[in-house]
């Protein structure tokens, strides 16, 4: 059995990052047994970090902020595999999803290193700051990264694409969820 975390960073619930990530699943579970635990970050009271790095000083490297981090914490690091889904606002993840990451912190000390983590952007313009961002981490943390990015926007006709017109986009994730189910078995 497979522990799956997901990290949902959009405010707006069953829309294109949500539709994209149930495909993927999907295609995991097609290949493996899995639990999968949802976290709706837009849902969950996540305070601000402080900057006061007690995290780092004495183990376990907790949080002193009492929040549903706590949550994220414990099943983050019993998770196998770590799903990021987030839409992109002003070419960056959602300030729901970016509150979460800077409070990794303590994870950072114990549980963050050599998960596997993909990461699913829908995006109009730009998504490569996240992705670049996850890139950068990926070898501090001896990650196993990759990335699903799909514009759901049509520049030349400026018009948003709902996930339901590109079910090219959603048989792509399939697939892949199809391998990572396949890589999680190993």
């Amino acid at each position: 059995m497979c522990n799956i975390l997901v990290l949902h960073g959009s405010p707006r619930r069953g829309r294109n990052s949500d539709t994209l990530t149930e495909k993927f699943l999907d295609g995991i579970k097609s290949k493996v047994g899995v639990k999968i635990e949802h976290c709706i970050l837009d849902r969950m009271n996540i305070a601000p970090c402080r900057g006061c790095f007690e995290c780092t000083k004495v183990e376990p490297h907790l949080c002193i902020i009492n929040d549903d981090m706590q949550q994220i914490y414990r099943s983050y690091r019993a998770a196998d595999l770590i799903i990021y889904t987030t839409p992109m606002y002003w070419d960056y993840i959602t300030a729901q999803m970016k509150l979460a990451i800077d409070r990794m912190e303590p994870l950072a000390w114990d549980g963050f290193s050599g998960k596997k983590v993909f990461a699913i952007f829908t995006y109009r313009n730009h998504y490569e700051l996240a992705d670049q961002f996850f890139k950068q981490i990926t070898p501090f943390f001896k990650l196993d990264y990759q990335c699903y990015p799909c514009q759901t926007y049509d520049p030349e006709t400026q018009r948003d694409i709902p996930i339901e017109e590109l079910p090219e986009k959603q048989e792509e994730i399939f697939t892949l969820g199809i391998k990572m189910g396949e890589k999680l078995q190993l």
